[in-house]
């Protein structure tokens, strides 16, 4: 991008600004904050909590700094006069980006779609610096951790909405509500361009801000209940390696960092810094405040999904009005969050996918029966949150902004940017593996826990029946 050429597009004024970022960090994860501050305590979630919003913003603001760095080099330019870039990957590459701003702006309730012309043209995503700073393994890295990431976050909001909606219709099980959701998902999903998706988009934020907005006044006004009894646990050692993970997956905008910097008008764009600082420090703020005082308002009752833990009333009362309002919200979110993956997919898979539409609506609905297949395995929105934080968002957060910027940067790094390189990675390679064996150990012990759960209820059932009728014999 000219500096020159795109001083009418993008965005200016700072609400707007603000609005971008902040929509971009607050998602469903934090939904499930309140229960990791009870799995680590309070003391220790705070450390924490404060720790990775700290690491993860100089993270991405080294991924900021390597494009302006292969920008001041030129590589950006040499690399696309190159005569052995294939059309394919350059198609990708000028289309990816105004693709995932079109998504940021979205998700902030700005429906002004991007011009496709010579005066806009985004210079550089997150998979090209990938690209050029470790060739085609680093794009294929940023590729499928955003592409797993994505869905990952998609089977969240699966899970989210089924277990609120059994919350009153309890003889709906999982596979029901499944089958009613994915149809219609599925159709969302074949929409090819996000401008159809603004009012539902406009609709979802909205109903996203009330049932928070909500949820955090009724933490408030229920937290006096720790005067009665409820002692918070302060630390736990057994509970940082989940705490870890939840507290990663919260950062999910990492992987639109640069989506984010290239919405802002040119003119303006050398304060994103300022901008992206000052908003993290609110939403880090938020996150502790919101996830400390769900844990004190519930103490050892807090549920895994924060919603599950308000009272319910005999008629309409505020629990349903959230719950209904979360549900839309991440229900029309759904198909927003899948079209990055869609994008990714359909650029490795098909050379020209708009003569391949039918190819593209048959993946489409196979990634869409994806995401139903794995709530059906992992049905648990705690544990799929820390595995998808534990593996895809250290990856995006933490190794790859470290390993980037030492490639991109080499020779020119001062020892003190070389100690911040390498300890991005190594937080970042220790959390994946202590975190994963964490999220998978807690997973089998939430499968023996269903098992032992079946067969209790099948013996109770078993039981009441010999009681009932006392003269029946089994059936050999």
């Amino acid at each position: 991008m000219t500096a020159g050429g795109d001083m009418g597009v993008g965005t200016r004024h700072p609400v707007k600004i603000f609005a971008n970022i902040f929509i971009s960090f607050i998602g469903a994860g934090v939904l499930g904050l309140p229960f990791a501050f009870k799995e680590a305590g309070i003391l220790e979630g705070i450390f924490v909590m404060t720790a990775v919003g700290t690491l993860s913003v100089k993270a991405m603001m080294l991924i900021v700094d390597c494009k302006y760095k292969l920008l001041q080099d030129k590589k950006v330019e040499e690399h696309r006069d190159s005569k052995h870039r294939k059309y394919k990957e350059k198609e990708m590459n000028d289309d990816g980006l105004a693709e995932q701003v079109e998504i940021v702006n979205l998700l902030s309730g700005d429906h002004e779609i991007l011009p496709q012309t010579d005066e806009y043209k985004p210079e550089m995503s997150y998979g090209d610096v990938g690209y050029y700073a470790l060739g085609h393994t680093g794009r294929v890295l940023v590729d499928v951790a955003i592409l797993v990431s994505q869905t990952g976050f998609c089977c969240a909001y699966l899970i989210f909405i089924t277990e609120n909606l059994s919350d009153y219709m309890r003889h709906m099980r999982l596979i029901h509500w499944l089958l009613l959701l994915l149809p219609p998902l599925c159709l969302m999903t074949f929409i090819r361009h996000l401008g159809s998706l603004a009012i539902t988009s406009l609709m979802a934020q909205c109903s996203n801000l009330l049932a928070f907005a909500v949820v955090i006044w009724f933490d408030f006004d229920h937290i006096h209940k720790i005067e009665r009894g409820i002692h918070p646990k302060k630390m736990s050692i057994n509970g940082l390696p989940f705490f870890l993970a939840i507290s990663i997956y919260c950062y999910e905008g990492a992987g639109m960092i640069l989506s984010l910097e290239s919405s802002l008008a040119a003119e303006v764009r050398h304060q994103f810094k300022k901008y992206f600082i000052s908003t993290m420090v609110i939403v880090t703020s938020m996150y502790i405040s919101f996830g400390a005082c769900g844990y004190l308002s519930f103490g050892k009752e807090t549920n895994e999904i924060i919603t599950l833990n308000l009272p319910k009333g005999d008629s309409i009362d505020f629990a349903m009005i959230v719950k209904s309002c979360l549900c839309l919200a991440l229900f029309f979110t759904y198909p927003v969050m899948m079209f990055p993956v869609m994008k990714i997919l359909e650029g490795y898979l098909f050379a020209d996918i708009e003569k391949q539409i039918w190819k593209g609506n048959a993946l489409r609905m196979f990634m869409v029966l994806v995401t139903g297949l794995t709530v059906v395995i992992i049905p648990n929105f705690a544990n799929l949150m820390a595995l998808v934080g534990a593996t895809c968002c250290t990856l995006l957060a933490f190794i790859l902004p470290g390993l980037f910027h030492m490639s991109i940067y080499k020779g020119s790094l001062s020892v003190g940017q070389v100690v911040m390189d390498w300890t991005l990675v190594f937080i970042g390679v220790v959390g994946t593996i202590v975190c994963t064996v964490d999220a998978l150990k807690r997973l089998q012990e939430s499968h023996q826990l269903e098992v032992e759960d079946f067969s209790a209820s099948n013996m109770t059932s078993t039981t009441l029946q010999s009681v009932l009728n006392p003269t029946s014999t089994p059936t050999p």
